[in-house]
């Protein structure tokens, strides 16, 4: 089945019929809030209606009216998408029954007109059964061949309610459903010929019960992608929406043949001849199931199998097949089989009444196409969903009249409590738990039975029916429970469902399918199974140590597939489980691993293939990094990674910290947790939670560094002239050294974030700035959460540290440095993905991890340091920047006694090159050693490999390298790009030539700081206003960026270099200076500073005037001098060109032409943005940096370039 041609049908039709249907309910008199003027309310008249002038049918008075007070209930946008699913499911379903022969084709076309063979039929007097009122109304209706659209309402309404299966599954149509029955519904292009003609459903797929289950989850995804866009809590009405996905066929094999099968093969050994070749995904167990723990049961009849969260009946259509293969084996009829598993074998629930409908609907078609003679639905399965519930003041009349007397204490106070937990089913589902004695439970049997063979039954206790059914269902005990639960973590949860979860599933509650996984174990009998596909948090995050002890003390997981994302799609992986409800003497289980890095997406399809030729060959191995999901097979690598882990003993979690299912890991890597922990020799913490960071952290770059405390020793240093300090913050993949990117305000032992906190927060700053006695601390520092494995940095004094930088103290000498290199290895990365695959390394995770002190080189881990802070450092991004390397390179040249004038910037480049590749291959080298130490350590030499991917090696991490199939390439632009921003830095002041570090980081430079001074035998000149333009080369400007760069090159490099210079800076960019500064500089500096720019574009709508004004030297005037010093002379240029060459207009060629309409357009854009400009400049705007980027540069609109 082709589930993407699906989901294009069901997309398709969706917005056909919801498009059709609200133009129909407008056609009605309502508008798009659901309202009606009076004078469109029809008026009813003897023998029939008056409506807007015309005459109607006194049918279409009582429909109207139907329908408006439907829209006034639940509005007009539930009304027509109610309606538009009712039409849908129902034609689907009759073209389902056609397409398996089980009706006439009522919606074929009998002629070139679209006219459908129901409507024929009924032109020639062959009718459905209906009532008198629809049959007079049509008979009416049937001499006006315009009418067909009505007709056919009429004529299908009919026969969804005369036909046994529709109606028994789907029930009654509302009265007012015919009339929204779009008008275009039979034309071309409609969507009873899409359904005739369509290309996205086969045949064969028409005769797959899972059909319409996959349609329907296609046709709810905007509802789901709605409610999920909201956020927040669900309410009762969207848990369906948001919780329901169809699983992957041979996913569901799988559970329903390692369950169910293998309860009849252990009872039946000698049928595994039979049944073994037919079911593909049955997995051996690792020991045979011992006599006492199968599950004994006397007849098939006595195996009550369920999926307490059907959806639409995947699950059960999958249990219907194995056990029907079953009762066949045994020698019943067909006929026998099926009446068999509705009556005695199979139960489902689920919320959602649609679900359960089309679950039941599916039941029955794998029922007729086993024996045509239950198309007349004389037998349903027993799919439920939630009752109506019954107000608490009606309980006990209810009671009376259903038991036909008044019933005991016991049964009274034992179902009273049940009816009002009822009240909240539609949140609680089959969750909810019914605390029945035995007798309550008998009594209700045995009353059921009697009303069930009554004849009539009246109201009241038809009503109580589905309630008592439910109640029973829910307390019965299941041989084995097949589901895939609902998914939704504790934030989703109403106030209902949360608390109930917290107080009934308190081991699982911080998701409702661990909720689930505890009552399928509550509700399995011992010795039966239950199996499940859940997201696999439950086995690996302390939240669910509480109820992976519990599986681990008294069940046993019998086999477990971990998959890799894809098997829902972007999911956030799976994990499918069967576990035994019963323990024996030292389990043993069967795990697959499917799966090698966390965030790896397979398609599902990849998935089954990797699963199935591990089954058929167990020593199977993949390599995952190979994997594409192009690619058409699977293929057995021999340096893959092991898929099949039998006989792993589920004792042997117990000896790790929080119980992970850790069934991968070595004898000897297991060891490795009976080590002492980081927690007994070292201190873990998580730092402040500022609840607001957008105010309180800031880029270093964006304030006054004149107000940054860099190398505080406490608190005590905040009280003076600082505001600013460092801050730790996690950041992206790198190891030893960097991330230094943000600074805390923390002014005053940090008042005014305590104060914000105490004021906005429910919970005081004592409880989000904490461990402030480690506050700038030397430490090292980790990204808790991340995206690869873990890595962490040395953190010299003077750094405040955040929830998500955390920190390990010791005042060991060498410890940290030790800690360091340990966590950053192999080893560490094996560990972690035991304890910590879902990659959220928190401080109380790294706590745990095992250390086994010992001596290592100190001097490598020096090294890996020194290395990582040289290359952070000589980016212009660290605080500690003091050069752009090449001039750097330049600089000790001269200061080695070079007494050359000019230098090759070429000549830099690669004595950089080689530099860099002698400290890369150094720092992998140190890496390498490192992990061969920690694992002989650890006695693991003999099972993993010591050596660093060039990949792993997180130094030139700004552009300056590619690695491809573990190949470095230099991308030579980016060395180029980075001189030209520190050359911008240069001229703007933040630099100084042959100064170290930053020179103007702050606003009012003094004059001093602003004169010029003299480099390499020439005087420099430091930009007077902070302001440098990014026009054409040939604009009036002596400043202009273009000029400034060659300038740069020339003062830096010499001049008699500066041609060759600057051709060599060219043929690195692949363009012009010219060309890059106007089109890529900014691009590129966005990036290089996070979308917090230091130096602003000032820009007109399309680039023709732009100028670059440096944010630590703006002030009130900045605007102005913009406008004034630029600008205005920029339009005088222009003008005057356009004058010129407008004097010889006649004699200009093609070229000189289009030149001349340019200079004309960029005169106009330069006169609209003049307008603009001059209204910010008369704002006189100042700003405090403290603000930061986003703030301050708002404040001057669109003046600016966009940010973003």
């Amino acid at each position: 089945m082709d589930t993407n041609r699906i989901k294009k049908f069901a997309t398709e039709a969706r917005n056909k019929l919801k498009a059709g249907i609200a133009a129909k309910i407008i056609t009605l008199g309502f508008d798009k809030n659901g309202n009606v003027p009076e004078h469109m309310h029809p008026q009813l008249m003897q023998g029939g209606s008056l409506w807007n002038g015309q005459l109607q049918t006194e049918g279409f008075y009582y429909q109207w009216m139907a329908l408006y007070d439907r829209v006034q209930k639940k509005g007009i946008k539930e009304v027509y998408e109610e309606a538009a699913y009712t039409w849908f499911n129902r034609l689907v379903a009759i073209r389902i029954l056609m397409k398996n022969q089980l009706i006439e084709p009522v919606l074929a076309y009998v002629d070139a007109a679209r006219t459908p063979r129901i409507v024929d039929e009924a032109r020639m007097g062959r009718v459905p059964q209906m009532q008198e009122r629809q049959r007079q109304l049509l008979m009416e209706l049937l001499d006006d061949d315009s009418k067909i659209t009505e007709q056919f309402a009429i004529l299908v309404t009919a026969f969804c309610h005369d036909n046994p299966i529709l109606f028994k599954c789907f029930g009654a149509m509302s009265d007012y459903t015919e009339l929204l029955l779009p008008n275009d519904i039979l034309t071309e292009g409609g969507f009873i010929d899409l359904l005739n003609h369509t290309e996205f459903i086969t045949d064969d797929d028409f005769h797959s019960p899972e059909l319409i289950g996959w349609l329907y989850q296609f046709y709810i995804s905007e509802r789901k992608d709605e409610v999920f866009a909201k956020k927040g809590k669900f309410e009762a009405d969207e848990i369906p929406a948001a919780t329901q996905i169809f699983t992957p066929n041979w996913i569901v094999k799988y559970m329903v043949q390692n369950t169910i099968g293998r309860i009849y093969l252990d009872n039946n050994p000698s049928a595994a001849s039979e049944f073994k070749p037919k079911w593909q995904y049955l997995v051996e167990p690792s020991t045979p199931t011992p006599k006492e723990a199968i599950y004994k049961y006397k007849e098939l009849t006595d195996l009550l199998v369920g999926d307490l969260a059907c959806g639409s009946g995947h699950i059960l259509n999958e249990c219907f097949d194995l056990l029907y293969d079953l009762y066949i084996y045994e020698g019943y009829s067909r006929r026998e089989a099926v009446e068999y598993i509705f009556t005695y074998n199979l139960r489902g629930i689920d919320l959602d009444t649609r679900a359960k409908q089309l679950a039941t609907f599916a039941l029955m078609l794998k029922a007729c196409q086993k024996d045509s003679a239950f198309a007349d639905a004389h037998i349903l399965p027993k799919v439920l969903n939630m009752p109506t519930p019954i107000p608490q003041e009606q309980v006990s009349d209810r009671l009376i009249e259903f038991f036909r007397e008044t019933p005991s204490s016991q049964i009274h106070k034992d179902l009273t409590a049940a009816f009002e937990l009822m009240q909240d089913a539609d949140s609680l589902g089959s969750i909810m738990k019914f605390e029945l004695a035995e007798s309550t439970q008998l009594a209700i049997r045995q009353i059921m039975v009697y009303w069930q063979k009554q004849g009539f039954i009246p109201e009241p206790v038809k009503a109580i029916m589905p309630a008592m059914d439910l109640i029973l269902t829910l307390t019965e005990k299941y041989a084995a429970l097949v589901m895939n639960p609902p998914y939704m973590g504790n934030s989703n949860m109403n106030e209902v469902l949360s608390n109930y979860v917290k107080k009934n599933y308190e081991k699982g509650k911080a998701d409702l399918c661990t909720a689930f996984m505890i009552m399928q174990a509550e509700k399995t009998s011992g010795g039966g199974y239950y199996a499940n596909i859940i997201p696999p948090s439950w086995m690996f995050l302390s939240t669910f140590e509480g109820l992976r002890r519990s599986i681990i003390d008294n069940q046993t997981i019998q086999s477990l597939l971990h998959l890799s994302r894809g098997i829902f799609g972007a999911d956030f992986g799976s994990v499918s489980t069967v576990i035994h409800n019963r323990k024996t003497n030292n389990p043993h289980g069967t795990y697959f691993r499917l799966i090698e890095r966390t965030f790896q997406e397979f398609d599902q399809k990849h998935l089954r293939m990797l699963f199935e030729k591990t089954l058929e060959n167990h020593d199977f191995r993949y390599f995952f990094a190979d994997y594409s999901k192009d690619v058409d097979d699977i293929h057995y690598n021999k340096n893959g990674a092991r898929i099949f882990y039998p006989n792993i003993s589920q004792n042997n979690f117990e000896g790790i910290p929080g119980c992970p299912i850790g069934y991968w890991i070595s004898d000897r890597m297991r060891a490795a947790f009976d080590n002492s922990q980081i927690k007994d020799i070292a201190d873990s913490r998580q730092g402040m939670a500022t609840t607001n960071n957008d105010r309180f952290l800031k880029l270093w770059f964006e304030v006054d560094i004149s107000k940054i405390g860099f190398g505080m020793s406490s608190e005590d240093d905040t009280c003076g002239i600082y505001k600013w300090f460092p801050y730790n913050k996690g950041g992206a993949y790198r190891k030893w050294y960097g991330n230094n990117d943000y600074v805390v305000n923390f002014y005053n032992r940090g008042k005014e974030v305590c104060d914000y906190i105490d004021s906005h927060s429910k919970v005081n700053h004592k409880g989000r700035v904490i461990n402030r006695d480690k506050y700038f601390q030397p430490n090292i520092t980790w990204s808790a959460l991340s995206s690869d494995a873990i890595s962490l940095r040395y953190t010299p004094k003077g750094s405040i540290f955040d929830t998500k930088g955390q920190c390990i103290f010791t005042d060991t000498n060498g410890l940290k440095e030790k800690l360091m290199a340990y966590l950053n290895s192999r080893v560490s990365k094996e560990l972690l993905k035991v304890i910590a695959p879902t990659l959220d390394y928190n401080c109380g995770v790294i706590a745990q991890m095992p250390y086994k002190d010992h001596e290592v080189d100190m001097n490598e881990i020096q090294s890996c340091i020194d290395i990582s802070k040289q290359d952070w450092d000589s980016h212009e991004t660290s605080w500690d920047f003091d050069s752009n390397p090449i001039v750097a390179l330049r600089n000790a040249k001269v200061a080695e006694g070079n007494l050359e004038s000019s230098f090759k910037i070429s000549t830099f480049m690669e004595q950089f090159k080689s530099s860099w590749k002698g400290l890369f291959n150094k720092l992998r080298d140190d890496e390498t050693d490192l992990n061969r130490q920690f694992l002989n350590i650890y006695g693991l030499e003999d099972e993993l490999s010591p050596e660093v991917k060039l990949s792993e090696i997180t130094i030139l991490q700004q552009g300056e390298i590619n690695i491809d199939n573990e190949q470095v390439t230099w991308n030579e632009d980016v060395l180029m790009k980075q001189l030209i921003s520190y050359a911008v830095g240069v001229w703007m002041g933040r630099y100084k030539l042959g100064t170290k570090g930053l020179h103007i980081a702050y606003p009012n430079p003094t004059d001093k700081e602003l004169q010029e001074y003299w480099y390499g035998g020439v005087q420099v000149y430091i930009d007077d206003d902070g302001l440098i333009p990014v026009l054409p080369q040939s604009s009036p400007f002596d400043d202009n960026l273009s000029s400034r760069i060659s300038d740069f090159v020339r003062i830096t490099f010499g001049e008699d270099k500066l041609t060759e210079n600057l051709n060599y800076i060219e043929q690195k960019l692949g363009t012009s200076i010219d060309q890059y500064v106007q089109k890529d500089f900014w691009k590129d500096h966005k990036k290089m500073y996070q979308n917090r720019p230091i130096y602003w574009l000032f820009s007109s709508s399309k680039g023709a005037f732009k100028c670059l004004a440096y944010m630590h030297r703006m002030n009130a005037y900045t605007a102005e001098r913009v406008r004034s010093n630029y600008l205005l002379p920029y339009i005088e240029f222009l003008q005057n060109q356009i004058g010129e060459m407008e004097n010889r207009r006649a004699a200009l060629s093609t070229t000189e032409n289009r030149k001349l309409q340019n200079f004309q357009k960029a005169l106009d854009e330069c006169r609209e943005y003049h307008e603009r400009l001059q209204v910010v400049a008369e704002q006189a705007i100042a700003f405090d940096l403290d603000d930061g980027v986003v703030v301050n540069y708002a404040k001057f609109g669109d003046v600016l370039a966009k940010i973003k």
